[in-house]
């Protein structure tokens, strides 16, 4: 059975100001002409300061010191529901964009989460993670949906959270009919010509002739009220998520210290992951932007923030985490006044095992290893953690390099072992060796134990006389109990060199 769930955002300008930040500073939307601005969102700070919708700016600020004033932008409350697009994804492959909030087809989904109770849980905590509170409504057609929402945004306290604990009942069509005409968002002059006409409901609208209601107010009127009740088919332009993830959240304030971010930081993280758990897929590159202002004499470029993973990941919590080492070694260079998150690249994700008998390999071990290497990574950055990945070169120095974290082994792919024996430790550089009758010193004189391993390579490299290699390796040891790697110059004047130590 088809089940629309409507979300609806008011004052959807003012949460998105109030995301990134915790609440307590007075905060008022402002829009008009630049010269005469006047509110027209107050959040429950500067309404106790005596800020109301409709006053100019200049007397909100007299009320209240500290009163933060942002100008509306509606193309980024457009980029807004865009992004909550994508995070409703993981709940319904059927979501729908409006103007101030979403339709998402439920029914589907509904044995997928367990009934209708749970899937309206995680709809519920999912938005309040997001810093956004919703008025919603289900139907069973989404138009229906769309009233009923009205009705609730109507009597709703923006100040409180909107979203009920539990799904609300299916409206029948004599509730449809108490509810005022101004919940199906006909235009001002068609509403007030009802209204002049005494029709206060949608029930007064049915009682109407319908060929003398399509007459006089136009056939389009008459479908929208059958779309209502349900008797009239209403497709819907369905949202399709993006190939990548970008959100960006404007910050009321100007954030000099790093920590500051974390709160708009934790936000954007919710949003990932929903938009992922919608894709099944994972990320291992993480990008986040502060970008300061622009009012500057000098002007200063974005500060940018990468996070890097071993294996994809979804979670919030741990990415905060991440982010949370990770910006402990940041220092911004001017006030930040947005905070953006891209992903440029997502990945499949699988999640870890949760069987009572481990298998073979035991993932969780690997998984412990993979978030300490993680957290230092973050902490110290790429060039002090990284790992060690074989290269397909006989030249020992150049048969390694380092790459990014990788648990799955995608990045690091080791050739066929060598049969001959390698230290553990390799210099960075091979170091002269004494020789005393023709026999190499180390400390005291060494015994060749082992070869020689004849490595003749690099003479097709650009630069030859620089990268090839003419040379016996042997394995020795000394009187101390010491294992080394050496080797002896084919070419003249044939000199001893020490390039590995073994455990």
């Amino acid at each position: 059975m088809a089940l629309w769930l409507a979300l609806i955002l008011p004052a959807l300008p003012l949460q998105l100001a109030e995301r990134a930040i915790d609440g307590t500073l007075p905060l008022a939307i402002v829009e008009g002409a630049p010269q005469r601005l006047a509110v027209i969102h107050c959040n429950a700070t500067a309404q106790a300061a005596g800020v109301t919708p409709g006053m100019k700016l200049a007397a909100a600020q007299a009320l209240a010191r500290e009163l933060i004033a942002l100008e509306r932008h509606p193309e980024r409350e457009r980029a807004a529901l865009e992004e909550l697009a994508g995070w409703a994804y993981q709940f319904s492959s059927h979501v729908v964009l409006q103007c101030d909030g979403l339709l998402l087809e439920t029914g589907s989904s509904e044995r997928l989460f367990g009934g209708r109770t749970p899937l309206h849980r995680a709809i519920t905590t999912g938005l309040a993670e997001l810093g956004y509170r919703a008025a919603c409504a289900y139907a069973a057609a989404p138009r229906t949906a769309r009233v009923l929402a009205i009705s609730a945004r109507v009597h709703t306290d923006q100040r409180q959270r909107a979203l009920s604990p539990g799904p609300s009942p299916l409206a029948g069509e004599a509730e449809l009919q108490r509810l005022p005409i101004g919940c199906l968002e006909w235009d001002a002059a068609t509403h007030e010509t009802l209204c002049a006409l005494g029709l206060a409901t949608i029930g007064d609208l049915l009682r109407l002739p319908r060929d003398a209601f399509a007459r006089r107010f136009g056939a389009e009127r008459l479908e929208d009220l059958d779309r209502a009740l349900g008797l009239l088919a209403d497709p819907q332009p369905l949202y399709e998520p993006p190939a990548h993830f970008h959100a960006q959240l404007e910050l009321p304030a100007d954030f000099s210290e790093t920590a500051q971010l974390m709160f708009p930081a934790r936000r954007l993280l919710a949003s990932l992951e929903g938009f992922l758990r919608g894709r099944n897929a994972g990320a291992t590159q993480l990008r986040f932007s502060a970008r300061h202002s622009e009012r500057r004499s000098l002007p200063v470029p974005p500060t940018v923030v990468a996070l890097a993973l071993a294996a994809p990941e979804r979670d919030a919590k741990r990415l905060a985490a991440l982010l949370t080492e990770r910006l402990a070694r940041v220092t911004l260079p001017a006030p930040a006044i947005t905070l953006a998150l891209t992903v440029d690249q997502l990945h499949p994700f699988t999640a870890s095992n949760a069987s009572l008998l481990l298998p073979a390999h035991d993932a969780s071990l690997g998984s412990d290893w993979l978030q300490l290497a993680e957290t230092l990574h973050a902490r110290l950055g790429s060039e002090r953690v990284f790992q060690l990945q074989a290269v397909d070169d006989h030249r020992p120095e150049r048969a390694w390099r380092a790459v990014p974290l990788s648990i799955d082994g995608s990045e690091a792919k080791t050739p066929a072992l060598q049969p001959q024996p390698r230290p553990l430790l390799l210099l960075p550089t091979p170091q002269p060796l004494p020789v005393q009758h023709d026999q190499p010193l180390y400390h005291e004189a060494l015994t060749l134990v082992t070869g020689p391993e004849r490595i003749e390579c690099g003479w097709w490299d650009l630069g030859a006389g620089a990268n090839a290699v003419h040379r016996d390796y042997f394995v020795a040891h000394n009187g101390r109990g010491q294992w080394l790697w050496v080797f002896r110059e084919l070419a003249a004047p044939h000199g001893w060199f020490l390039h590995g130590l073994f455990a």
